[in-house]
């Protein structure tokens, strides 16, 4: 009951505009004592449709008012208003359940909604005719097979055709413009038509106007040849118009079909393919859903066929580019993995400081995007002694990092023994070598400093050769023999080299990441930049010179990605100038 205002308000509104159209038709178009012209005669069904029993009930009340005011007896116009109430709301009923899915039930985008109008529209009228004539006969002596019958069969069926139409386009533009401002859409909302509804629309208006031009040209000649009288004229008139209607909207339905097949369902078909590749869903789900689109018109001989096929060959491609990429992730996510535990593998392997009186010496470790094997390990052997060690292992990830861990066992476990770096060397070598299973090798440079008496004993295992600096003379390569890689050949015997420290003297060892960096250019950064570095730093504290080298390295290497590990260790045999230094900087 509380909107019961507003029913009243939609039945005075509809019942207002039937009695103002259809009123003057009764005076101006009258063709027989209980008929005439009714233009009006589509207005229940479409109020019906757009306003339910209300919209109706405005209609019958209109018409009653009418049929009182035009004299008729109330046992012609209490029939009249239950038969207006049921050809309008019946109908309506019946064409809204069939379109209780559709957000907007005014649309005629597809060809089986207008023949369901159309179909509803002859049922409508016929039983319209059979209704009306029933009612007349209640006073007047007619035939339920008559010119009268067939009067009110194709007026209804005409007015519902002609004004029908043009009513549900008009509506359904309004309702697509109610949904638009209820989905909270930005921008003005512009009136449009789909492909399909332009080619329906343009083949019933031309259809509906090319029937009635005709069907009014020839009232002259039916005139003529029926004479005045209105029942019959009309009668025959409206025959005219309504087989030309009927022949013109049903091969145009016909023509439409194939159209809409061949045609504007495939073109939306592909439209809304498009539209599903920014879909926010399962790439997967995507795809399948474009192939099963697709495969209804692959065949098709027309641009239909070939664009089905385009998006056909463009989802395939897509979906074994997913695979791959899905492949491809898994390997890279692997890889990610592989490469934490390996820096962290790399990582726990660094060497805690180890502070000696009388040595400045630093450490430090920079891990490439690809961890390798780089690792540095420095201990004390005895209080005498103190143990120095920088290696690369060959490869990358968590084979590299293992192999890494337990080369450092392996030689620790030696020099901690007392063996001198060539026989520590030799041992790990033919361990190493018997259980390498993976074809993998280590460079490595070891030594053993004297840190009373400043003598170094070292060897070198295929690493890259240190650079000495005297107290008062430039950093120069060292002129020893590089060994063999640890790993590479069992048996193989390294020796040793022994070199007297003084005060002041300094060691610069490194891995092949230094001198084999590359920049934009595929420059790498060479031994001979790394010395003039080293000179130009030659005063400064080890741990300020190893800082300047990796910046050096950093600056020739640009944007370039780092691809190896940068490793370095230096010590230096302090002298009395060196005692501004402080506390020994340790190995980190």
């Amino acid at each position: 009951m509380k909107n019961i205002h507003k029913y009243i308000l939609i039945a005075l509104i509809c019942g207002l505009i039937f009695f103002a159209l259809g009123y003057p038709c009764r005076d101006f178009f009258k063709i027989s004592e209980t008929t005439e012209v009714r233009i009006v005669a589509a207005l229940p069904l479409l109020f019906g449709i757009s306003f339910g029993f209300w919209g109706v009930f405005g209609c019958a009340v209109a018409n009653l008012v009418a049929d009182i005011i035009s004299g008729y007896d109330a046992i012609i116009f209490i029939p009249g208003f239950c038969v207006q109430i049921i050809y309008g709301y019946v109908p309506a009923v019946i064409w809204n359940w069939l379109r209780r899915k559709d957000m907007n039930r005014f649309k005629l985008d597809k060809v089986y909604k207008n023949v369901q109008y159309m179909l509803i529209v002859i049922l409508d009228s016929l039983a319209s005719a059979f209704m009306v004539v029933s009612v007349i006969k209640l006073k007047y002596d007619v035939q339920y097979f008559s010119m009268l019958s067939a009067n009110v069969f194709f007026n209804q069926f005409i007015t519902m055709v002609v004004i029908g139409f043009p009513y549900l386009i008009c509506a359904s533009l309004l309702c697509q413009r109610r949904i638009h401002r209820e989905r909270h859409r930005a921008g003005d909302y512009v009136f449009s038509f789909s492909l399909n509804e332009k080619f329906i629309l343009f083949f019933l208006a031309t259809s509906i106007v090319i029937s009635v031009a005709l069907g009014m040209a020839s009232y002259p000649s039916i005139a003529l040849k029926y004479g005045e009288n209105n029942l019959y004229l009309w009668s025959y008139v409206y025959f005219f118009i309504g087989a030309l209607l009927n022949i013109g909207i049903w091969v145009s339905l016909g023509f439409l079909y194939y159209m809409e097949r061949t045609v504007t369902r495939p073109i939306e078909s592909m439209s809304k393919i498009a539209k599903s590749f920014g879909e926010n869903m399962d790439i997967d789900d995507r795809i399948h859903g474009i192939l099963q689109k697709c495969q209804k018109y692959v065949y098709f001989t027309s641009e239909i066929g070939k664009l089905a096929r385009s998006y056909r060959e463009m989802a395939t491609e897509l979906d074994d580019y997913v695979k791959h990429l899905t492949e491809a992730t898994a390997v890279q996510q692997k890889i990610h993995t592989e490469l934490a535990i390996a820096t962290s593998i790399q990582r726990a392997s660094l060497s805690k400081p180890v502070e000696v009186e009388g040595f400045d010496n630093y450490a430090v470790m920079r891990p490439a995007l690809e961890v390798g094997g780089d690792f540095y390990d420095n201990f004390m052997i005895d209080k005498d002694h103190l143990a120095l060690v920088i290696a690369d292992v060959s490869g990358k990830g968590v084979p590299a990092a293992l192999f890494m861990m337990v080369s450092k066992i392996v030689l620790r476990h030696n020099l901690q023994h007392g063996l001198s770096p060539a026989e520590a060397l030799n041992r790990a070598n033919d361990e190493l070598a018997d259980h390498n299973v993976n074809d993998m090798f280590v460079t490595c440079l070891c030594g053993v400093l004297n840190i009373r008496t400043g003598h170094l004993v070292y060897a070198n295992a295929g690493h890259e050769k240190p650079f000495i600096k005297h107290k008062y003379g430039n950093f120069e390569l060292a002129k020893i023999k590089s060994g063999f890689v640890l790993a590479g050949l069992s048996g193989y015997k390294y020796q040793d080299f022994e070199v007297q420290l003084q005060p002041g003297d300094t060691i610069f060892t490194y891995t092949d990441g230094i001198p084999e960096a590359i920049n934009d250019k595929n420059e790498e950064f060479g031994l001979e930049r790394l010395q003039k570095v080293l000179n130009d730093s030659k005063d400064s504290p080890v741990r300020l010179m190893c800082r300047k080298v990796r910046m050096a390295v950093k600056e020739h290497s640009g944007e370039t990605p780092q691809f190896d590990d940068i490793t370095m260790l230096s010590f230096k045999m302090k002298d009395a100038s060196d005692s501004f230094v402080g506390r020994l900087y340790s190995l980190r």
